[in-house]
């Protein structure tokens, strides 16, 4: 221990109670006292000490102790002690009513024993005195104090045991208070009581850097523990300690590591282990756990691999033993991310991580993470704005998305990656936040060039790797998780008019709390796109019901990153509105998306963005989703349009049906009319284009108000599923209108039925983009005051199919009503020039074909007769064959023509049986029910249909009847006159046959010859016809105006493959149909004709008969092909690859049988239409015959 000072020391020694004696350290004179006390107060120099054993109530124990020895204090040495000093300047400072800390350092002068031994013996002598080292009470006590024993009790900070005391003699001089090695001390001096450990390590010069690491709370530990003994190292056994480490200890944050270091070299036993208490070998267990062992030799004692430099420096509440180097077990310290980030200036982020208790994350060595940490110059950018509190959960928040699970180097990151982090999220239900990955290089590969950021921030400097599992990057600004989905996407100018529709509604605070949400926000073009009156309808005060709903239609229920959304393999979403919506993933990689309602066609663009929130995710949207639960009808659009004359005209007209996108009344003139599933566009005059009409005189005239409003009635049709599919989501600048405006077409009012000046036709305007007009069809005179009008706005219905809505205009329509003469004259003229012309074909082709087209040549021999030449009889085997070729092909036009008024209704009846969906008809009389009138019977199969239908006259039967009218007599003149033509073929190629008949297998051949050319134009014209067909199937309405918009509309869906669309089909259905046809028919002609005639013979009975036999044989083995051929011209593009696949599908989905679909019907239509055919061909031949 070391002495306070030099202070004077008298040395008391009691042999005896009854006999005491005072030594000098150089006399030899005897004095002998009863008692110490005796012995104190017959010297003036001891007053002090005297008063102070007063103070402390030590008198009865010097009195009682027997053969004793006291270092006693004069005077002038109390003089000099603080402590002693001040209790009697300033009595009141002794708080502690037993004086605890005073008695403590009394004892410490007092031995329980005589010293025999001689002084001046050079030998170092322990001396174990009565002070009992404990804690003093905290706080003192106010009770009055018990009665002291007369002797200390044995209970102390060091196993119970008192404190030593050293005591050697250097030249004849006893020093008292001596080091191991009998240095130090005072010369007869008062020593004073050793204090605590701590003390004693701030005052060893030898450990000046443990004492610069020296935490107030490892400080409490050493002064806190008893019976501690501490094996403390030199200053230069630090200089081991890696670099990092030693400057690790030098900061704030090193206390975990510094009571790592102090616990092993730390003994805590019952007892405190001093020198003298070492076996020759012993181990020591430490508090951290290791073992010590302790080896003691002749002049030398190591702890472990250390040399013990200097042992038994004692304290109060232990012992200090210095070593020559660390006592730390290998693999005891381990250098972490923690110490790697002190060492390259990101203390401040450390200081952070520590003030929300996320230490564990900076010192697992064990788990795999990335650190993403800005160094103190950029934090220091964020100090005073932009960092939340000290310890506050915003920052912890803040601080755990920094760190991501996982070894991320610069190679294993690719460009839009989403890496989860280590922040759990309440707004994903407890699920990670993910942080975006930009990756901006040529080259995948691990080098600098590669620039990187992570949820925004770029990286500073080169990445390191810590003990192989954890990476760290640099980053130039602190990260922000993110926040709330509106918060997120308010910076964002492009989806500010979502948001200003989110914040005018009450769920605004509820969907931005909402868990585990997705937004697909749509840019403010959407809402321009969405046309003016369904914008204004939507923001209405009235409206907000609908504006929530088709918000929550863009929300889906779970988080989609745009991973799962462009590569995922789930195609329907649902979302918080309650519909669902459905994701097309098109082979360029862009996304559609499609409505659970609205209009027919309502697609968008999806644009994935990622961008995060608090509870998901959120992506753009092109266009405005309307879900099926926001309906809206005509009237809410006219009233979003303020037309309320409109309405009330309306109204009054009957048509309110109209108005609610209901179907008319059950009764109504309109429901007999088979309205009921037609949709609605409503030209709309604003309320100040009525102003300079009388409304009273149009209000009560119903003819005139009905005709009226029919005329601003335009029949819109539904989209079939192919024109659906084919919209082209990236231009879809009309999809929101009711009409295509674009197309500059003409369309059908109500009126148009009753009136030839119904129809309405739209042009642009002067040229103007987006600018239109709309005029009655043809009407002439008005000076344009009455019959045009400009397109102002629209909105497009959700009723009705998802088509129609409103188009507001600026002028009403008055109905047009030309004078007669332009009535009456022009149809007239162009009747009587159309039959004229007729009339003068024919006449030409007689005079042409009763002309010689090949004159014979004579050529004279010697006078002799004349000779006719031998081209004579090739020149008229020519003109017979060209002839015949004619007639071929003009009875085959007869033929078909025939065929057609006949077959018609029949071949109707079985191709809706073919292409309708299962179970939407019990059979063919079923579908022909609901293909005619209530006021029609029709013959099918056989069968009258007495049951009646609202859907359509009896002229529906005839439905698609113009393609095969037009296309019959080329379809039909091209199958007889190539059937002739293969005829002749074969025998051309079969010059060595013994008959010119040919056989049953030749004839069948040449029918499958014919049929290849047929296909030509049998494939358009079947297209254009099976899709006039089934238009209007299953409740849509009209789709195309005749052929001609087929052909138009087939033409811009996918050019000439699109119109041959089939012809695989066809030629399966035609090739051996054909050879079955031509080969039954001959057969049956054969076996008809009496003995010994001729075909020519037969009478139109027999040839009606062979015609309906054929047509029954071709149809027999036709039928599956026409199935597979019609459900390939009638689906939309792209349903099927070709013809086997609709072969797969169809059978897959409806069964073998559907194959056999209208064969009903198509049995029934065999017979006649084929009896017409060869009637029509037989007849017109014969006709022909007697003209040529």
């Amino acid at each position: 221990m070391r002495l306070w000072g030099c202070i004077p020391l008298t040395l008391l020694a009691l042999v005896a109670r009854s006999m005491t004696t005072q030594v000098a350290w150089n006399s030899d004179a005897t004095i002998q006292f009863k008692t110490l006390v005796d012995v104190l107060n017959n010297d003036e120099d001891y007053s002090s000490l005297l008063s102070l054993l007063q103070k402390a109530k030590l008198i009865p124990t010097l009195n009682m102790l027997n053969g004793s020895t006291l270092f006693a204090p004069t005077n002038d040495a109390i003089e000099r002690h603080d402590l002693w000093r001040s209790a009697f300047e300033y009595p009141d400072l002794l708080k502690d009513n037993v004086q605890e800390e005073l008695r403590q350092q009394l004892f410490y002068h007092l031995l329980n024993y005589s010293i025999t031994e001689d002084l001046k013996d050079s030998t170092i002598r322990v001396l174990d005195t009565l002070h009992f080292p404990k804690l003093s009470p905290d706080p003192p006590t106010n009770e009055p104090p018990p009665s002291p024993p007369w002797i200390p009790i044995p209970e102390s900070t060091l196993g119970n045991e008192s404190q030593k005391l050293r005591l050697t003699s250097r030249d004849g001089v006893a020093w008292v208070g001596v080091d191991a090695f009998g240095k130090g001390g005072i010369e007869v001096k008062k020593q004073r009581v050793p204090p605590h450990l701590g003390r004693v390590l701030s005052q060893e010069s030898s450990l000046s850097y443990f004492q610069k690491i020296l935490t107030p709370s490892i400080l409490n530990v050493i002064n806190s523990t008893s019976e501690l003994t501490l094996f403390m190292p030199v200053d230069s056994a630090w200089e081991a300690l890696d670099s990092i480490e030693r400057l690790y200890l030098e900061s704030q944050f090193a206390a975990d590591d510094l009571l790592r270091i102090l616990n092993m070299h730390a003994v805590v036993e019952k007892s405190v282990r001093w020198s003298d208490t070492f076996d020759s070998t012993a181990t020591l267990t430490t508090e951290y756990g290791s073992k010590l062992e302790v080896v003691v030799s002749e002049g030398k004692t190591t702890i472990s691999d250390a040399t013990l430099s200097q042992p038994d420096i004692y304290a109060s509440n232990g012992v200090l033993h210095l070593v020559s180097s660390l006592l730390i077990p290998p693999g005891a310290l381990r250098l972490t991310p923690e110490k790697y980030l002190l060492t390259l200036n990101c203390t401040s982020f450390i200081s952070l991580i520590h003030s929300v208790n996320l230490t564990h994350l900076i010192n697992d060595t064990e788990t795999q993470y990335t650190i993403l940490a800005p160094k103190d110059d950029v934090l220091s950018l964020f100090k005073n704005d932009g960092l939340p509190k000290q310890g506050s959960d915003e920052l912890k928040r803040m601080l755990q998305y920094h760190f991501l699970p996982g070894k991320w180097t610069p190679k294993k990151l690719a460009d839009g990656m989403l890496l989860e982090s280590v922040l759990r999220e309440p707004g994903l239900d407890g699920g990670r936040q993910v942080m975006h990955v930009e990756v901006n290089d040529d080259e995948k590969q691990d080098v600098p060039s590669r620039h990187i950021r992570f949820g925004g921030a770029g990286i500073i400097g080169e990445h390191i790797v810590i003990n192989n599992n954890t990476v760290v990057y640099f980053i130039s600004s602190p990260l922000e998780p993110p926040v709330d989905p509106l918060q997120t996407a308010l910076p964002s100018l492009e989806l500010s008019s979502f948001l200003a529709a989110v914040f005018s509604t009450s769920i605004a605070e509820v969907i931005k709390k909402t868990p585990r949400a997705t937004f697909l926000i749509p840019h403010n073009a959407a809402f321009k796109r969405l046309g003016k009156l369904v914008s204004d309808h939507l923001l209405a005060a009235s409206s907000k019901t609908d504006l929530e709903n088709v918000i929550m239609h863009h929300i889906i229920d779970g988080i989609e990153y745009s991973q799962s959304l462009v590569n995922g393999s789930l195609r329907t979403f649902a979302t918080l509105e309650g519909s669902d919506l459905q994701l097309e993933r098109l082979s360029n990689g862009s996304v559609i998306v499609s409505a659970s309602g609205g209009w027919a066609g309502m697609k968008s663009a999806l644009y994935p963005k990622n961008m995060l929130t608090g509870t998901g995710v959120i992506h753009e949207l092109s266009d405005l989703m309307i879900p099926r639960s926001v309906e809206l009808n005509v009237g809410k659009l006219m009233k979003a349009a303020k037309a309320t004359t409109m309405i009330n005209m309306v109204t009054k007209a009957g048509f309110d049906w109209i108005l609610n996108g209901t179907a008319p009344p059950e009764g109504s003139e309109w429901a007999d009319q088979g309205l009921s599933g037609t949709s609605w566009t409503l030209l709309c005059p604003t309320d100040d284009a009525f102003k300079k009409y009388n409304l009273s005189q149009l209000l009560e005239n119903i003819d005139v108000l009905r005709a009226l409003i029919s005329q601003h009635l335009v029949l819109t049709p539904s989209p079939s599923a192919g024109e659906t599919d084919s919209i082209d989501v990236f231009n879809v600048l009309n999809n929101n209108r009711p009409l295509p405006l674009e197309d500059l077409g003409e369309y059908s009012t109500l009126l148009s039925p009753s009136s030839a000046y119904g129809d309405i036709i739209f042009r642009a305007l002067d040229d103007k983009v987006s600018q239109y007009m709309v005029g009655i069809k043809n009407a002439r005179g008005t000076d344009k005051q009455a019959d045009w009008a400009r397109v102002l706005t629209w909105g497009r219905a959700t009723t009705g199919g998802g088509t129609g809505g409103v188009i507001t205009i600026d002028r009403m329509l008055v109905p047009y009503h030309p004078p007669w003469w332009i009535e009456y004259f022009a149809p007239s003229f162009v009747g009587a020039l159309g039959l004229g012309l007729i009339c003068l074909f024919f006449y030409a082709v007689r005079t042409v074909w009763k002309r010689d087209v090949t004159e014979a040549t004579y050529e004279p021999v010697d006078f002799a007769p004349p000779i006719m030449s031998s081209e004579a009889p090739a020149a008229e085997e020519t003109k017979n064959s060209a002839i015949d070729n004619v007639k071929s092909f003009i009875a085959g036009g007869f033929g078909g023509v025939s065929a057609v008024l006949v077959g018609h209704p029949f071949d109707l009846t079985k191709t809706r049986l073919q292409t309708a969906a299962p179970g939407a008809y019990t059979g063919a009389v079923d579908c022909c029910q609901e293909n005619t009138s209530s006021r029609w019977c029709y013959w099918v199969g056989g069968c009258v249909c007495a049951k009646g239908c609202s859907q359509s006259s009896i002229n529906s039967l005839y439905r698609g009847m113009v393609p095969p009218l037009l296309g019959v007599t080329p379809i039909f003149a091209v199958s007889f006159w190539a059937y002739d033509a293969s005829k002749n073929l074969i025998l051309t190629l079969t010059p060595n046959r013994t008959s010119e008949k040919l056989s049953t297998a030749e004839l069948a051949t040449a029918g499958f010859m014919s049929a290849v050319p047929t296909t030509l134009i049998t494939a358009p014209v079947e297209r254009a016809k099976v899709l006039l067909q089934v238009q209007g199937q299953g409740g849509s309405g009209p789709q195309y105006k005749g052929v001609f918009d087929v052909m138009k509309h087939l033409y811009r869906e996918g050019g000439m493959r699109s119109i041959f669309r089939g012809t695989g089909a066809t030629i399966a259905r035609d090739g051996p149909g054909s050879a079955v046809y031509f080969a039954a028919y001959e057969v049956t002609k054969k076996a008809l004709m009496p003995a010994g005639s001729s075909a020519g013979d037969l009478n139109l009975g027999a040839i009606m008969f062979a015609g309906g036999t054929a047509g029954v044989a071709m149809w027999s083995i036709a039928i599956p092909p026409d199935v597979l051929k019609s459900r390939i011209q009638s689906a939309p593009s792209g349903t099927y690859s070709g013809l086997f696949d609709c072969f797969r599908k169809t059978v897959a989905r409806d069964g073998i049988t559907a194959l056999w679909k209208g064969l009903g019907p198509a049995m029934a239509r065999a017979f006649p239409a084929n009896a017409a055919t060869f009637l029509g061909v037989e007849a017109s031949r014969k006709l022909m015959d007697g003209f040529f």
